[in-house]
């Protein structure tokens, strides 16, 4: 497995990805195959992240009192996304990255679950979207997330897209905002070139400013995944690990070559199930690249009841994707116990 590149080691080469525009999901993985960098590593973002409050994740789980809350059980998030939404149309792959983009996507559907888990336990509430925002399957859009960059070229670190996000742009909607921010129906190559390297004016800070993540911590070990996840939040990685385009009839992909990459994990399998089929626990895994670039069942543990994995994911033995730089994401202060509902789709939409 090829390892991600540090952002030390790109400034002095002067190595950075040149900006590509991938007209389809075909596209897009293929890049990715063939070598594509995504994402970087940056070791000296990643020792920030741990010397702020709640920076670690292993301290988090004594000083809120989660820790192995998670373990032995099954949890997911993307339903309660489904359930406070009321509906479940939305939160998949949705529109393909056009470009490079992929930790904003990442950075975006983890903020986006640890929002809706909130909302669930009573910390907030759910924004009122657009439906004109829904036409596209993605009504939150990712590139305001991608201006926080302030860097040129394609590429970005999991450590930083958690610093910039926070208390600055927010979850912003896909629709025509005119002015300095622009129209966000659409989600081009170009739109998301537009402030990546100067960072966005204040103009469109002031504007995109509602549900921020407030808080977000570096996770080092299963054990820490499983229970952020647990608890209702959710959580961006960055690594090389790349996938098998199909899934087996639980949902699971195998492991195959590497791409330098950032995706979400939105559900966790720590059960008997996952750990006598897979020999160990399972990470449900959503990429960015559309909903049609992997085939397969969407199961959960191969039953017929349970709400599938959304398009696009897939679900990854722990083994398969441990050693990624990961970030719990959180839109209340800290990391307080949150219950997720059952899981059965029935009885939550």
């Amino acid at each position: 497995m090829a390892k991600l590149k540090t952002l030390a080691e790109r400034t002095r080469d002067n190595d950075w990805p040149a900006p590509a525009t991938f007209k389809n999901p075909e596209e897009c993985a293929a890049a990715y195959d063939s070598g594509y960098e995504g994402c970087f590593a940056d070791p000296e973002g990643a020792e920030a992240v741990e010397a702020q409050a709640y920076g670690k994740f292993s301290d988090v789980v004594n000083e809120f009192g989660i820790a192995d809350s998670g373990k032995g059980k099954l949890s997911l998030l993307y339903p309660v996304v489904w359930k406070v939404s009321k509906r479940d149309d939305w939160f998949h792959g949705a529109l393909s990255q056009p470009t490079g983009d992929c930790v904003s996507r990442g950075q975006s559907h983890a903020a986006v679950a640890s929002l809706a888990c909130a909302v669930e336990n009573g910390n907030g509430s759910w924004p009122d979207i657009p439906e004109i925002a829904f036409a596209k399957g993605m009504p939150f859009h990712p590139t305001p997330t991608y201006w926080n960059k302030k860097g040129g070229a394609s590429g970005w670190s999991c450590s930083s897209a958690a610093a910039r996000s926070k208390d600055k742009i927010g979850l912003a909607f896909s629709v025509n905002y005119g002015g300095d921010i622009g129209d966000l129906t659409q989600y081009t190559t170009k739109l998301i070139e537009k402030y990546c390297r100067s960072g966005p004016p204040e103009s469109v800070i002031s504007e995109l400013d509602k549900n921020v993540t407030l808080t977000y911590s570096r996770i080092k070990s299963f054990e820490e995944v499983r229970d952020a996840i647990a608890n209702g939040y959710g959580i961006n990685s960055c690594g090389s690990q790349g996938f098998a385009k199909s899934r087996d009839s639980n949902g699971v992909a195998k492991r195959s070559g590497s791409w330098s990459h950032s995706m979400a994990y939105v559900g966790v399998d720590d059960s008997e199930f996952a750990h006598s089929n897979y020999g160990g626990p399972l990470v449900c895994v959503l990429n960015s690249w559309g909903t049609s670039w992997i085939k397969g069942p969407r199961a959960v543990q191969g039953k017929s009841d349970a709400p599938e994995i959304p398009k696009g994911s897939f679900w990854a033995r722990w083994k398969d994707v441990s050693g990624r730089d990961c970030y719990a994401m959180s839109s209340v202060k800290g990391f307080p116990p949150q219950k997720l509902p059952e899981w059965n789709l029935r009885s939550l939409l």
